[in-house]
C-alpha cells in the first residue's frame, strides 16, 4: 500500500518536472542524501554508534522574497543503528556474560516542512539556513540480534518518525534556471523510537533517534 502511495507521489512530481514550468517564486528539486544516525542512551552499558544509510528525495521551495522561502518535500530514506548491552547466557560454559548486538534497519518515507533564510547572493552562491519538522512513516524494519542464536523478527521500531531539523547549506548557480545545492541538516526525534523491544536493558530507556543529513541536489 505504502509502496504503490509513493510511486504516486514520485509520478505526480516527475509530472509537474516534465511541464518544465518555470516561475521566479517557485524552485523544485530532487536530490540524493546520506545519513549517520545514532540514539543516545542514559545507561552507560549502552552503546549505540552512529551507522550510514542511504535516501533520496524531491523539495518544492515556495519564495516570498529573495530571501525566505517556505519548503515540503518527499523523503525517501533508510535509517540504520546498532545498540550493544551486556548479557548473561545461561547457556555459556565458564563465562556466560557475552555482549548482544541489535542490528536495525528503519526503511522511512517522510514529508519535512521547512522554512529557509537565505543570506543573499554571494557570487554564484547563495547561502541558507533551514529549521522545521519532519513527519515520516515507517515502510518496513528489519531486527537482528547478533550472536545468532538470539534472533527475533519483531518490529520494536516505533510506526512514525516525528523530528525537529536544523541546517545549513548552500545554492550554486549552474545555469538562469538551475542550481546545485548542498544541505547539512541535524534531526532529533521528538519521539520514543524504540517502542516494543524483547531487550530487558532498554525497557527503562526512552530511546530517541538522532541523525545527521547530507543532501546534493538541483533546483530547477
Amino acid at each position: 500500500m505504502y509502496s504503490s502511495k509513493i510511486r504516486n507521489v514520485i509520478l505526480f512530481i516527475v509530472l509537474i518536472f516534465s511541464c518544465s514550468v518555470r516561475a521566479q517564486d517557485y524552485r523544485l528539486g530532487v536530490y540524493g542524501s546520506t545519513n549517520v544516525t545514532w540514539v543516545p542512551l542514559e545507561n552507560e552499558l549502552l552503546r549505540g554508534p552512529g551507522r550510514v544509510g542511504w535516501g533520496f528525495g524531491f523539495v518544492f521551495n515556495r519564495f516570498l522574497n529573495p530571501k525566505n522561502a517556505f519548503s515540503v518535500g518527499l523523503d525517501i530514506a533508510t535509517l540504520n543503528h546498532h545498540i550493544t548491552f551486556p548479557t548473561y547466557d545461561s547457556l555459556m560454559v565458564g563465562n556466560p556474560l557475552i555482549n548482544v548486538r541489535v542490528k536495525n534497519r528503519f526503511d522511512y518515507f517522510s514529508f519535512p516542512i521547512a522554512y529557509r533564510m537565505f543570506w543573499g547572493q554571494v557570487g554564484y552562491y547563495n547561502p541558507f539556513v533551514t529549521f522545521g519538522l519532519n513527519l515520516g512513516f515507517r515502510r518496513r524494519q528489519q531486527v537482528e540480534y547478533e550472536p545468532n542464536y538470539e534472533h527475533f523478527n519483531r518490529n520494536i521500531n516505533n510506526a512514525l518518525l516525528f523530528n525537529f531539523m536544523f541546517g545549513v547549506g548552500t545554492n550554486y548557480e549552474l545555469a538562469p534556471n538551475t542550481d546545485f545545492f548542498l544541505e547539512m541538516l541535524f534531526n532529533r526525534s521528538l519521539l520514543n523510537n524504540i517502542k516494543e523491544t524483547v531487550v530487558s536493558e532498554l525497557k527503562d530507556e526512552q530511546p530517541r533517534f538522532s541523525f545527521l543529513t547530507l543532501r546534493v541536489g538541483l533546483l530547477f
